[in-house]
């Protein structure tokens, strides 16, 4: 478990500011852990019933600091439903992103079609997977990232 934690724990991190000082820690709010630079977020799943700024404990477990406040992100989190929703592979969609270059264009076609990456003279094109449940699929919660 402790390189499980590790392992998250950095993956929030990428998401964190290098130079806004509030933003470069993670946060909990007790019901799940999130890192944000303002404009991308990267959340857990993951309950540490307490709130405040987290670290990884030489144990390897999350440790909570709750002395800290918790900056507001709610308005990191897309309002309203989505255009399209389209479910595809990570791993083929990580393919897809690794060959692009700078910035990368996304088109969206409707749900249940192909997802579209182009950039700098590259194109990929991701086939949607079907028969998946939509509950498998987790979204942070906007109405606890506004604890504070």
């Amino acid at each position: 478990m402790k390189e499980i934690i590790s392992q998250w724990f950095a993956w929030l991190k990428k998401a964190t500011s290098q130079e806004d000082n509030q933003l470069t820690h993670v946060y909990s709010d007790g019901k799940q852990i999130w890192g944000s630079n303002g404009y991308s977020l990267h959340a857990l799943d993951v309950a540490t019933e307490k709130s405040g700024r987290v670290t990884v404990s030489e144990e390897g477990l999350f440790q909570v600091d709750e002395t800290s406040d918790i900056p507001p992100f709610t308005t990191t989190l897309p309002q309203g439903e989505p255009v399209a929703s389209i479910v595809v592979s990570a791993e083929n969609l990580k393919q897809a992103a690794a060959g692009q270059e700078g910035f990368v264009c996304l088109n969206l076609y409707g749900s249940n079609q192909a997802l579209e990456l182009s950039s700098g003279g590259k194109y990929a094109l991701v086939m949607p997977v079907k028969d998946v449940q939509e509950w498998q699929f987790w979204r942070p919660d906007s109405e606890l990232l506004d604890t504070k």
